[in-house]
């Protein structure tokens, strides 16, 4: 879902609030319900704020602690989550540059069994009327890709990457199935016919395309 355009005047008045609240990095902002008080908003409001926020990594959030003005720091040779460090941006930065990749290869290695899976979960998005649905079986049909390139290398690294669903669920509203929505399901399936044709380098970019596109439906823009 696109919550750019929800977020958008939220987004602007927490930066504003902040960049003229001499605010030092790593500075902590007040309580929520303070701050939706001082800015006038709903706390609906302010939290699509804040998650644009740290999706631009302005901010960073400690759960039980507070929201904290910068980038999340290191932390110091401590063992740590990938998901302590790492934003929705940077996910969609890196799936750009990997699962093309990945559907290029599934063009060469994908068996009838792989696009027999693929084709039903492109089925099953077609037809759902629960986002959730929908978004289990897009989460489904990209592993499926990921599996159909039989390489477990790169099948562990996108496991790594579907591992950080948490995060890029911050950015995830339920729609009542939107255009977007649709046009993803499209694309989709546009996808797994080029796979089934064996069409690598056609499959490679419309897998960029759509992921573009994604990016540009999240964070508005290309």
């Amino acid at each position: 879902m696109d919550i750019s355009d929800n977020a958008s005047s939220e987004f602007e008045l927490l930066r504003q609030f902040i960049e003229s609240g001499n605010f030092a990095k790593q500075d902590r902002l007040p309580p929520e319900r303070e701050l939706a008080a001082t800015l006038g908003l709903t706390r609906n409001k302010l939290r699509n704020g804040l998650r644009r926020l740290e999706a631009e990594g302005l901010i960073w959030r400690h759960v039980g602690k507070g929201t904290y003005i910068g980038s999340r720091p290191a932390d110091n040779g401590k063992r740590f989550s990938i998901s302590e460090v790492t934003n929705p941006r940077e996910i969609m930065e890196a799936r750009i540059a990997f699962e093309p990749e990945l559907a290029r290869l599934a063009a060469f290695r994908g068996t009838a069994r792989n696009f027999a899976e693929m084709d039903q979960c492109v089925e099953k998005m077609v037809g759902a009327t629960r986002w959730e649905l929908w978004e289990q079986m897009d989460t489904r049909l990209h592993r499926c890709i990921a599996e159909a390139a039989q390489n477990e290398l790169l099948l562990a690294m996108f496991a790594m990457m579907a591992d950080l669903k948490s995060i890029w669920g911050r950015l995830r509203e339920a729609p009542d199935m939107p255009a977007r929505v649709k046009n993803s399901t499209r694309e989709h399936a546009e996808i797994v016919k080029a796979l089934r044709d064996r069409d690598a380098e056609g499959a490679s970019q419309l897998m960029r395309t759509h992921l573009h596109n994604v990016r540009k439906s999240v964070f508005g823009e290309s």
